[in-house]
């Protein structure tokens, strides 16, 4: 399936003891729908506050169900922050974290005084800050780099490298855009990486700055980490085979 939701309400995409997430929200609209308890599996995390335009996940059921009843049914039993868009049915291996070889994240940003119809949806930031300087800086991120000095503490993954194939700032529709696609991102990666492009847009970062932020591959010499609700999950790419 694929599904967008609104984070503000959730603790998050994974399911965690005492909190309600869109992961646990959707295992109980397929149990109430099919009578069957399955393991909903997403593309990846995402935090709590954060939202989604699209997030990919598969789960497995004994009985085939026609793609339009169970988006149907699924939304019938979801709450109208997370909804099912599309379903199909896939290969028995099909992994929706594992054959993802790209995701897309967009971090929403616009010109303060702050908006009340934009609460927990996008990030007030300086009415005089500089698109053109925050694109330049978020070129830096481009290419196969080592982003520890990105990277919040308490993550497990085994290596900070990944491949960031596109990174770049724009101004659509009343907002500024960041916009970046990687083979992965390390935790809060897209956030601190938000920060470091808002601070460069105020003058108070240098690409050259940023360069040496990369090489230093040490969290503490990166200050700040965008807030959670100006973040959203654009898209997956899957390998195909």
């Amino acid at each position: 399936i694929s599904a967008d939701y609104v984070g503000t309400a959730y603790g998050g995409w994974q399911v965690q003891p005492n909190r309600k997430t869109v992961q646990g929200e959707i295992e109980k609209a397929v149990f109430e729908l099919t009578g069957e308890k399955t393991s909903v599996v997403g593309s990846g995390r995402t935090d709590a506050g954060v939202h989604a335009l699209c997030q990919t996940a598969h789960f497995d059921l004994s009985k085939e169900w026609e793609p339009k009843r169970l988006v149907g049914g699924l939304n019938h039993f979801l709450a109208s922050d997370i909804r099912v868009l599309n379903a199909q049915k896939t290969r028995n291996d099909f992994h929706a974290r594992f054959y993802c070889v790209e995701k897309s994240y967009i971090y929403l940003m616009y010109r303060a005084p702050e908006r009340a119809v934009l609460t927990d949806r996008a990030w007030a930031v300086d009415p005089n800050i500089d698109v053109g300087r925050m694109k330049s800086a978020a070129k830096r991120f481009v290419g196969e780099k080592d982003f520890k000095s990105f990277m919040a503490g308490g993550s497990d993954t085994a290596s900070s490298i990944r491949r960031v194939s596109g990174a770049d700032v724009y101004e659509k529709d009343g907002f500024i855009v960041f916009e970046t696609t990687a083979n992965g991102f390390l935790y809060n990666m897209v956030r601190i990486m938000t920060s470091a492009v808002e601070a460069a847009g105020r003058g108070k970062l240098t690409e050259s700055e940023i360069d040496g932020l990369i090489a230093a591959k040490d969290r503490t010499q990166v200050k700040g980490t965008a807030p959670a609700f100006g973040l959203y999950l654009k898209s997956q790419k899957y390998k195909e085979e």
